[in-house]
């Protein structure tokens, strides 16, 4: 395990989980807790725009903050995009914080959870630790809990939280993990096992000097061979990527135009898009757009290939869930090296001997 492995994985957690709400549960007595403080930190650190609304549940701002730094996460200059509803109120008044009386002041909370995402779209919601609010009647929990999904769906935001495994009777665990998109599933042999979409994710954890160590587990993409989507309205683009990359185990498909591409990928379900954005009918942006809307394409991995080269150009991509950024013009080494790259995060390794 590497420090550069463990960063590049929590960078994909990030990206693959943007608009979705993630429920990471382990036993008790195993990491889950610490990867939510590293999530949420690289989260921040990755993208400048994203914001961290932090329901204090189980532990206060003031722990919070505290786990923040025993972990070595500096948040000292995050802090202006971090929010935190508490119910432990210190004396004072502290920024970005609302205090309740209870955690179950459940009008409140939703009323200023829902200000705080209608000023921060795209802001990450962390409910610390689920068991606290299965205390609680389950009906009312439901409608609060329903009601913060809509409140993050609809400003584009994501939910993160953890449940310890066993720790709740079989049908309130169930009702509990209904309400989210993807189950992070943690054991104590330092295992992690997630399925994102259609792809499945497998990792190796250790804690190492306090902090998270993280590396690929065995691959899922069960295919000796890549079906690769090339979108560009210059003809010679696509014959050009085909061309120097014909002895990888790469089987091309070509689309000229952005409607072009939208059709090919609903029809051929590639393994991965290789993106042009300066296209006349419909841009790049606009492909990404309409694949993320359709469920069985949303989570094809996309790399742009573009001319254009500015930092905003790059940051709308990852926005929209792009994997990588390709800048023309490219050297073929580094177009192989990045498409294997990006699809070993999708548990995919070449078995054939390729050149790179």
């Amino acid at each position: 395990m590497s420090a550069e492995e463990t960063d590049e994985i929590m960078s994909t957690l990030c990206k693959e989980l943007t608009t979705k709400n993630a429920l990471l549960l382990a036993p008790v007595n195993v990491f889950s807790e610490r990867m939510i403080y590293f999530y949420t930190y690289s989260a921040m650190k990755c993208d400048p725009s994203r914001n961290i609304v932090w329901l204090c549940l189980k532990t206060s701002r003031k722990h919070v903050l505290e786990r923040f730094e025993e972990y070595g996460l500096q948040v000292g200059d995050l802090m202006e995009r971090m929010w935190f509803i508490d119910t432990e109120g210190p004396g004072k008044n502290d920024p970005n914080t609302l205090y309740c009386n209870s955690v179950t002041d459940y009008i409140r909370i939703g009323s200023h959870a829902s200000k705080i995402f209608s000023q921060n779209p795209g802001s990450i919601l962390v409910l610390d630790d689920l068991t606290v609010l299965s205390k609680d009647n389950l009906q009312i929990v439901e409608n609060f809990i329903k009601f913060l999904e809509r409140t993050v769906r609809d400003n584009q935001g994501s939910i993160i939280s953890m449940l310890g495994k066993g720790a709740l009777p079989g049908d309130t665990e169930g009702l509990m993990r209904s309400f989210f998109d993807v189950i992070v599933d943690i054991t104590e042999q330092g295992k992690i096992h997630t399925d994102i979409g259609m792809n499945s994710l497998d990792l190796q954890y250790s804690i190492v000097d306090g902090k998270i160590d993280l590396s690929y587990g065995l691959q899922k993409m069960k295919k000796d061979r890549l079906k690769i989507l090339v979108v560009d309205d210059e003809p010679d683009i696509p014959e050009l990527i085909r061309l120097s990359l014909a002895t990888e185990p790469y089987d091309f498909i070509i689309a000229y135009s952005g409607e072009e591409a939208v059709k090919k990928a609903t029809e051929e379900l590639p393994d991965l898009i290789l993106l042009d954005i300066m296209m006349p009918d419909m841009d790049g942006y606009e492909v990404v757009e309409k694949l993320k809307q359709k469920s069985d394409t949303t989570d094809i991995a996309v790399i742009m290939v573009s001319a254009k080269t500015e930092v905003e150009d790059k940051l709308k991509g990852m926005k929209l869930g792009i994997d990588d950024y390709i800048s023309k013009p490219f050297d073929k080494r580094e177009i192989n090296a990045r498409i294997k790259m990006v699809m070993k995060r999708f548990g995919w390794e070449p078995t054939e001997t390729s050149s790179s």
